[in-house]
């Protein structure tokens, strides 16, 4: 299985885009010192005001919007069934919502102003609260791709009941700046321009990438280390090795890996992004000089547990809605429901970009299935963010959660401007039973055998 089928379209595609974002303006400069890689959430997250010397210590400061004062934003660790509550404050001078992407919330929970609820405005608070039904590696952000790019993001790390074996749990926050006076982009890891971690040689180390930039394509690359892909957009995958090394991250993406590191003391495990010329340095794991932990690698790791194994959508009379989009920015959400479905019910969405610029597409607290192009199976994924090149269509296929109304949105490559704000409206009840996102059971799921990440079978052709 090879990381280039992670996304519909074609890696060549894909990198292209991301070269023509980067261009030759990419910069790794003088930036602050990354914040703690975890700490537990407060009873309170505030998004307010900072800086940071972005162009250098003799520069001038920058001004920046931050969540709790560190860049990113400190990573929120909680556990797999808490209910997950605190207040977020907006001490910024200007209206905010706080979005968890694609993670199952309440629909009343999203922070996507315009749709769900309110912004909050400047100096007031809100309680968020919701119950934590599925593991994984999650972003949480600003639904202003304005508000993000000056600084509004951070992790959301909801641990596995029964993780894999890792030695160390390491996030990796992935942001870009495009500052004055020629807007260059710049990329930062956890605040820093070649963030360096502490490891040890013979250690697993479990890294949860995540691609926070407002619009950037991430061709990344990991070096000659084994190691395996295991979860991708916070939902398990059957592991399996990034071919070459290789991870594209769309933007708002996140993925888990495993690294044996298995080189003598001294060495590093470096995180690089590529680029026509040459490799960019991101980050880098330093081995100290500390004997190995281990000198026989840990086995290969199994697959982890999965919320919604118990339930796949089921393509037979599944209700179609169609999102299309060209060049024109997108200033509000459509006035009428793209498709109206009963909860628990199968939708397929057909998402076509006649834009020049390659596209992100956002699925907000639902995952999805990347079906084949004849709808005769799906890629072994499930997916809350994917890309689609210009020109190409897309059909997701998912399972409609509680009731209520959830955004399908599609942002321009490189800024991350919003082309289509859609939607959809689930209402009614699920029936009992265990299913996708926490859900009750649909009565049109089609159940999963065994395997973790099941497969529906080709069709004849």
């Amino acid at each position: 299985m090879r990381m280039d089928d992670f996304h519909h379209t074609t890696r060549r595609s894909l990198i292209m885009a991301a070269g023509r974002s980067l261009g030759a303006s990419l910069i790794i400069g003088a930036l602050p010192k990354p914040p703690a890689l975890a700490q537990d959430a407060s009873a309170a997250l505030a998004a307010q005001l900072g800086e940071a010397h972005l162009l250098g210590p003799a520069a001038p400061a920058t001004p920046l919007f931050t969540y709790g004062g560190s860049l990113p934003g400190p990573t929120l660790r909680q556990k797999l069934g808490d209910d997950f509550g605190f207040q977020f404050q907006n001490r910024l001078s200007e209206p905010t919502a706080l979005s968890f992407g694609g993670y199952p919330v309440p629909a009343n929970m999203l922070g996507v102003p315009g749709l769900s609820g309110q912004a909050v405005a400047p100096g007031a608070n809100t309680d968020i609260r919701f119950p934590l039904t599925e593991a994984g590696t999650y972003l949480y952000a600003p639904f202003d791709a304005g508000q993000a790019a000056r600084g509004l993001a951070g992790a959301l790390v909801v641990e596995d009941a029964t993780p894999p074996e890792a030695d160390r749990d390491l996030v990796l926050v992935i942001q870009d700046w495009r500052l004055a006076p020629d807007q260059r982009i710049h990329l930062t890891v956890n605040g820093s321009p070649a963030a360096k971690l502490a490891a040890r040689a013979g250690e697993r180390v479990r890294l949860r990438i995540v691609n926070a930039t407002r619009g950037l394509f991430l061709p990344l690359k990991l070096d000659d280390h084994p190691c395996w892909i295991i979860s991708i957009d916070g939902r398990p995958a059957e592991p399996f090795p990034p071919s070459e090394g290789r991870l594209l991250m769309a933007p708002g993406s996140r993925v888990d890996v495993l690294v044996d590191l298995v080189k003598p003391p001294g060495a590093q495990l470096a995180l690089a992004l590529e680029m026509a010329d040459g490799e960019v340095p991101l980050a880098a794991l330093a081995y100290s000089a500390e004997a190995a932990l281990r000198t026989t690698p840990l086995p290969a790791p199994q697959a982890l547990p999965m919320a919604n194994a118990a339930a796949q959508p089921k393509l037979a009379g599944a209700t179609r809605l169609t999102l299309e989009f060209g060049d024109e920015p997108a200033p509000n959400f459509l006035p009428e429901a793209l498709a109206s479905v009963a909860a628990g019910r199968t939708l397929v969405a057909t998402v076509t970009n006649r834009s020049a610029s390659t596209a992100s597409v956002h699925l907000y607290g639902h995952a999805a299935r990347l079906l084949d192009t004849l709808d005769d199976g799906w890629k072994p994924w499930w997916h809350d963010t994917v890309g689609v090149a210009s020109g190409k269509t897309i059909r997701l296929a998912f399972i409609a959660r509680a009731p209520g109304r959830w955004p399908l949105v599609a942002r321009r490559g490189g800024d991350g401007v919003p082309l289509a704000l859609g939607w959809f409206e689930t209402t009614g009840q699920a029936t009992p039973g265990q299913a996708i996102s926490g859900q009750s059971t649909p009565a049109d799921a089609a159940p999963a055998d065994q395997p973790a990440i099941p497969m529906p079978p080709k069709k004849p052709r």
